[in-house]
């Protein structure tokens, strides 16, 4: 309120009080207005954002764990195909150093050849039977060296493949991860500034509570003033008639009858004035 809206609420006339009262109803508009966009709207947005991001960041930190599970899960696997393909490279490499000069198809060559032979019966003796033998297994155990090799060659390549899949898939991992991370780290800092906001609020509307009730005091003291009048002129009418005298004098002669109830001295004017005859 102003320096003239502050006076003494007596020293003011029936017209000055409603003036003023009108003005002060006014600002208690005012101030509730501010009071329910604080309710209604600034701390609503802000709880259902709030809402709103936590939900988010549950999903972000349920999908990171989810994350983190599949990582270890694709580290255990990627471990397992590791022990595998050094399993093989050591198998592949005792093989090789044992591998025969010959090529298969000469191999193969020979196994027939010397089958045939068997098959026909076309040695002379058991010596030359038991050489025949001999040359068989011999090349035979050699094929099946090759082929042992060739199979562990394709078991190694199959295993490389393999790791290399599980190598990307925890890339892709580990860019989910690091990106979630990143998403969880802006949504707490967004959360952080809403619960800022929120917190703000708080003493803001403290703020224009305070001011409120002051105002209403102010107001119901006004109504006060008002209804006090209102009986004064009311008493006044039933002595005066409606020849009503001025607001001064029904301030006067409540002056004058509070001096009397105090015991104080009144002068002939105010005893006139109490207890007068009619005009």
């Amino acid at each position: 309120m102003s320096a003239a809206d502050t006076r003494d609420l007596k020293s003011l006339g029936w017209d000055e009080l409603v003036a003023l009262k009108r003005k002060l109803a006014g600002e208690l508009k005012e101030i509730t207005d501010k009071i329910v966009e604080i309710d209604r709207n600034k701390l609503r947005a802000i709880t259902d954002n709030i809402k709103e991001q936590r939900s988010i960041l549950d999903v972000h930190t349920e999908r990171l764990k989810q994350v983190r599970s599949e990582v270890e899960k694709r580290n255990a696997e990627l471990l397992a195909v590791s022990e595998k393909i050094s399993q093989s490279k050591n198998f592949l490499s005792m093989m090789e150093a044992r591998l025969p000069p010959e090529k298969e198809e000469e191999l193969q060559a020979t196994v027939q050849n010397n089958q045939a032979l068997l098959d026909t019966k076309d040695y002379k003796s058991e010596r030359e039977k038991n050489e025949i033998l001999s040359r068989l297994k011999e090349a035979s155990m050699k094929m099946e060296a090759i082929k042992a090799t060739r199979t562990i060659k394709d078991q190694l390549a199959q295993l490389t493949h393999e790791s290399a899949g599980i190598s990307s898939a925890i890339r892709r991992l580990d860019e989910e991860r690091d990106s979630l991370r990143a998403k969880i780290s802006e949504i707490n800092s967004a959360l952080d500034k809403l619960y800022d906001s929120k917190r703000k609020l708080a003493p803001e509307r403290d703020l224009h509570l305070a001011k409120y009730d002051e105002i209403a005091k102010q107001f119901d003291a006004i109504n006060a003033r008002l209804d006090a009048m209102s009986e004064m002129r009311k008493r006044q009418r039933e002595e005066y008639g409606y020849g009503l005298p001025s607001d001064a004098l029904f301030k006067v002669k409540e002056e004058a009858r509070k001096k009397l109830e105090a015991g104080s001295k009144l002068s002939f004017e105010e005893l006139k004035l109490l207890y007068g005859e009619k005009d």
